[in-house]
């Protein structure tokens, strides 16, 4: 996920009916939530504070690893909870400020900073393990495996730190477009390679000790006289079901890759920056204006579409039980149904979500932007 936000060469401007995540275009209303048939509730387990997140950190989310949950704050704080209780474990404050984070892999969390710093701590007690340079903004949650974090920066770049110290063990570059949406796409790690997306339209599987890259597919096209017409950032983290990878571009299309052999399945001309989940049937969307979509995995048809939620900010989708549930800049979650999109609960959590709710079975935990950290539970 990232926000309606662009980079063009080193000047920050806004970009006008982007319509995404933390940035949402005045002309363009949010939704008027209407009355709905409640099939399904949401019941509050646990609520405790982490710290603030600004509107522009958003790259800053929660992982769940095991049956402990870290989050991190704007100002440097991160907390583990356990996540079925909400009791904190331990919490650190760090001496900078965040721009990303929290990464797991190889028994450490990382998190970054705007200046190129990747913090890594040990994730059984939050004490510091090393402090690396990835030369760059890092502008995604690094991951990590192998022995080696992988941290995406500024400059579309891809930068492989060794997981014992920190050093840099390889660096991978693309070209920069002139035009880019703010922010890098979270790469995923899975055994000894990586997936990873790029600014100019770009998923490469990487080998994950030396950053060769195994192959490459342009996902986005970038068509159109104008820059803002031909962006076509690779930002939704890919999602690996199998042998089969789904991955997205903005004002581009989403596709199935066959990984094995790094050829398409299908092809979907749905637009998204934003990350995807997917259940044993479907790949769920927040696409731009907010519009949820399911999408048959196998054959890349368009399922059912969910408009009643348009243009309210929508967090990226996430599975939990037989529902989709997505968060809004007004601080509801909804839930969805998972075969039919119709819209079967919802609940105000307080101040506005930070990211994708992290799912698991019928739990979910959700971090706003003011600091709460609340987990819920699908009512029986």
């Amino acid at each position: 996920m990232k926000p309606g936000f662009i980079f063009f060469a080193t000047v920050l401007v806004f970009l006008a009916g982007c319509g995404t995540f933390g940035g949402r275009e005045e002309q363009n209303p949010p939704a008027k939530l209407e009355p709905f048939a409640e099939t399904i509730k949401l019941n509050r387990i646990w609520k405790t504070t982490s710290g603030k997140i600004l509107n522009s950190n958003r790259q800053i989310q929660p992982v769940l690893v095991d049956t402990i949950l870290y989050t991190a704050s704007s100002d440097g704080k991160i907390n583990a909870f356990d996540a079925e209780t909400g009791n904190r474990i331990w919490s650190r404050k760090l001496k900078l400020n965040l721009s990303a984070g929290i990464g797991y892999g190889d028994g450490l969390i990382f998190v970054g900073s705007e200046e190129g710093e990747v913090i890594a701590l040990y994730a059984s007690n939050g004490e510091p393990a090393w402090v690396g340079d990835a030369k760059g903004g890092v502008l995604a949650s690094p991951a990590g495996g192998m022995n080696i974090a992988v941290v995406p920066t500024s400059g579309n770049k891809i930068v492989g730190l060794s997981s014992t110290d920190g050093s840099a063990v390889w660096t991978l570059s693309e070209t920069t477009p002139r035009l880019l949406l703010r922010g890098r796409g979270r790469p995923l790690v899975v055994t000894d390679v990586v997936l990873a997306g790029f600014d100019n339209g770009k998923l490469m599987l990487i080998r994950l000790d030396n950053g060769q890259r195994l192959w490459e597919v342009r996902v986005g096209e970038a068509i159109g006289k104008t820059e803002i017409e031909r962006l076509a950032d690779v930002d939704a983290r890919p999602v690996l079901i199998n042998d089969t990878v789904y991955a997205a571009a903005y004002q581009s299309r989403i596709v199935a890759i066959d990984a094995p052999t790094a050829k398409m399945i299908w092809e979907n001309k749905i637009s998204t920056n934003k990350d995807m989940d997917a259940n044993d049937k479907h790949l769920y969307v927040v696409a731009e204006g907010d519009i949820v979509y399911a999408i048959n995995r196998n054959t890349g048809e368009t399922v059912w579409e969910q408009d009643k939620l348009e243009n309210r900010n929508l967090t990226p989708p996430a599975v939990i039980g037989s529902f989709i549930m997505v968060g809004d800049s007004m601080g509801y979650i909804h839930l969805l149904n998972a075969e039919t999109g119709e819209i079967s609960g919802r609940v105000k959590t307080g101040s506005e979500l930070l990211s994708q709710p992290v799912t698991r079975g019928s739990s979910a935990w959700v971090q706003t932007l003011d600091g709460d950290v609340i987990a819920w539970q699908l009512a029986e």
